[in-house]
């Protein structure tokens, strides 16, 4: 049976969230820094959204070098909040992975699950499981994404770069050939700039013309395993499966319905976020040694705590428990509202079946 991958992509994601939280910067040039604290503009471009891009700056390139290119234009130069995008990026991945068993996390903003066993190859029913994951994304967390849809990894990517942003392109395998052929070469998934130029040198411009070159012309120039990566991937072929990676922390966060200080409020919320995290442990049979809280303030300040035992568990209680005395002492240091609550699991063990005496309390 062929395969059936989707691959969700969250557009300029760093900037997307900054620009639904103030509103206010919405249609102008946003631009998300990377300082190094060394003077006022010293660090680098971390993202942008795309009106920013239109202007030449992206990421890499240096903060005074963006503000050169965006003079007299509407412009917010915005330091990075990293905690902030991987609390809403575990969320997003979490919706994701309901879709599917077969998950894989790519990025902080990037996404493929495998739906093969469930479309049975039709793809107007994977459509409409791209057009769920698109409308769910929006739904809880107001942002948007492009979506492909692919034979393979590898498709089902460049079909969402293809068409961005808030995008869905679907690929089937009649239609591979005829997407790829006429690009021009380095748009291939893993051709950079020095093979880019190499490929030029064999007058190779387009993928047609790489997928057509003989593989012992590549070999000599690329060596046998990147020869075969292009042979096969400029004819759409790629046997990379999709597979979880290990993870290192197991998270949910949750948006309050209106921020809060009551501690009553947030206890209920700790209870429910602690049991899917707990789910997702007994489904992944691993024991635990940390428990860590978020919270998003009210002026999207983001703070956490964290408490690490000497020993593993695997208690929903010692995850409920400790996620409420983290947050209630936080509660009594800090005097801004809540706006979201997180709460976090990590230092993994597999779980060796033993039941420990402190898992009781």
């Amino acid at each position: 049976m062929e395969r059936v991958v989707l691959h969700i992509d969250l557009d300029y994601f760093y900037a997307q969230i900054e620009e639904i939280h103030d509103q206010s910067i919405q249609n102008k040039s946003i631009v998300i820094c990377q300082y190094s604290g060394r003077t006022e503009d010293s660090g680098a471009v971390a993202t942008t959204n795309y009106i920013a891009r239109k202007y030449g700056v992206k990421s890499g390139i240096s903060i005074k070098q963006a503000k050169q290119l965006l003079s007299g234009k509407e412009s917010v130069f915005i330091a990075a909040n990293h905690e902030l995008y991987e609390s809403i990026s575990n969320l997003i991945m979490n919706i994701i992975r309901k879709y599917s068993s077969k998950f894989e996390q790519l990025s902080i903003d990037e996404a493929c699950i495998d739906i093969t066993s469930i479309i049975d190859g039709n793809y107007e029913y994977a459509k409409d499981i791209a057009i769920k994951i698109k409308n769910e994304i929006k739904q809880e967390e107001n942002l948007i994404c492009s979506v492909g849809i692919g034979p393979n990894k590898l498709i089902a990517k460049m079909a969402a770069d293809s068409n961005k942003p808030n995008g869905l392109t679907i690929l089937p395998p009649s239609k591979v050939k005829p997407f790829l052929f006429p690009q021009n070469v380095k748009s291939l998934y893993g051709v950079g700039p020095k093979t880019h130029s190499k490929l030029k040198t064999l007058k190779i411009e387009t993928i047609e013309q790489l997928a057509k070159c003989n593989l012992d012309v590549l070999i000599k120039h690329f060596g046998h395993k990147f020869a075969i990566y292009l042979h096969l991937s400029s004819s759409g072929v790629d046997d990379e499966p999709v597979r979880e990676k290990p993870v290192d922390q197991i998270g949910r966060i949750f948006t309050l319905k209106e921020d809060t200080k009551d501690f009553t409020i947030i206890k209920q919320t700790i209870e429910t976020l602690s049991k899917d995290v707990y789910l997702q442990l007994q489904e992944q049979n691993l024991t635990f040694k940390s428990v860590g809280i978020t919270a998003i303030l009210e002026d999207m300040n983001t703070c956490q705590r964290t408490k690490t035992f000497e020993i593993s568990h695997n208690s929903l209680d010692i995850i409920i428990n400790t996620s409420q005395k983290l947050f209630l002492n936080f509660l009594n240091q800090e005097s801004k509202k809540i706006r979201r609550v997180g709460i976090k699991v990590f230092h993994f063990s597999k779980n060796t079946g033993q039941t420990k005496l402190f898992d009781f309390n």
